[in-house]
């Protein structure tokens, strides 16, 4: 009885402790002018819509404009060296994704999200994937290898050198395939190649392919997220690692804020974005017309998912920098 009561006290203490934490936060007096979200992308990119579409819910839960500012340039580097070296007040948050991680792997920056204070994740892009033409000799993985290594360097995977999809060209390297691998830019400049079959297989935003896919004129090879697909439409597309490639993501758009900013106020905006995320039904609408599901992860689950990200990519970063 005496430790069942001790216990009972236990639970009461955590839930009283929590309660009031949850009010400290709550009380903090932050924000006290306009918030800056500076997206580490070029405007009318997912990264940036997604900050926009939250952007204008978190002004109403913060009681303090949210405003989005674009500095793009070398994968998303620009911004992130110059947030880094902001004054860590709370008012200016870098809003990137996976590119910071392939940064410092490929040595494009000698920096990582470690030099910065995690708040959270709060969206994910559209599935990416494996797309070809209809008429492509292959239908998944297997047979791709499989045929490329009959043929060694006659299929072209177009992939952005330095950027998350060499990350796909080199596992698919480790998994045996003989591919000539071609270095095309970003996802808006790899559509046209597959289109004029200049190149045989290119990654993808499966919301920019679908209609391709639904016309009979491309078909999807595998999904390069970690998990099957929640859409119907990618339902029975098997991921890259099912395949045993060693590569696969997602394009988590996460806030970080610069070194030193103090947590309480982190744990503000992370709880006002959450409930935006979770509770506000009409971000949920706007959400899903991106092809997207609504994605939130706290503080502690956004350090533990880029921490698991940035081990992977390390681990092979000689072959991102092309010493291999």
């Amino acid at each position: 009885m005496k430790i069942s009561k001790f216990k009972t006290a236990l639970v009461t203490l955590a839930t009283v402790i929590s309660m009031l934490s949850s009010h400290a936060i709550a009380d903090i007096d932050y924000p006290k002018r306009p918030i800056n979200l500076i997206v580490a992308f070029a405007a009318g990119g997912n990264s940036d819509y997604n900050a926009r579409a939250l952007a204008k819910h978190l002004t109403k839960e913060l009681g303090q404009p949210v405003v989005v500012s674009n500095v793009a340039g070398s994968g998303g580097s620009i911004a992130a060296a110059q947030v880094k070296e902001m004054k860590p007040d709370g008012y200016n948050v870098l809003v990137t994704q996976l590119s910071l991680n392939i940064a410092e792997a490929t040595g494009m920056i000698n920096f990582g999200f470690k030099d910065f204070d995690a708040c959270c994740v709060f969206s994910s892009a559209a599935d990416e994937v494996l797309v070809v033409n209809a008429d492509a000799p292959f239908n998944n993985i297997e047979e791709l290898i499989a045929e490329s290594q009959k043929n060694p360097g006659k299929y072209k995977l177009a992939v952005n050198t330095g950027a998350s999809t060499l990350w796909i060209a080199i596992g698919l390297q480790q998994a045996g395939a003989k591919l000539n691998i071609v270095s095309s830019g970003g996802s808006g400049e790899r559509l046209p190649l597959l289109l004029g079959k200049h190149v045989d297989i290119i990654p993808m935003p499966f919301n920019m392919v679908q209609d391709y896919v639904n016309k009979g004129q491309f078909k999807y090879l595998a999904n390069v997220s970690n998990h099957r697909s929640q859409y119907e439409q990618l339902a029975n597309v098997p991921t890259l690692r099912e395949s045993n490639v060693p590569a696969g993501y997602y394009y988590y758009n996460t806030m970080f804020f610069p070194k030193g900013t103090d947590p309480e106020i982190i744990a503000k905006f992370s709880a006002a974005t959450g409930k935006v995320i979770n509770e506000n039904k009409e971000y949920q609408k706007e959400i899903e017309g991106f092809f997207q599901k609504p994605v939130y992860l706290n503080t502690a689950d956004t350090i533990a998912t880029w921490n698991r990200e940035r081990e992977e990519l390390l681990a092979i970063k000689d072959l991102l920098q092309g010493k291999k």
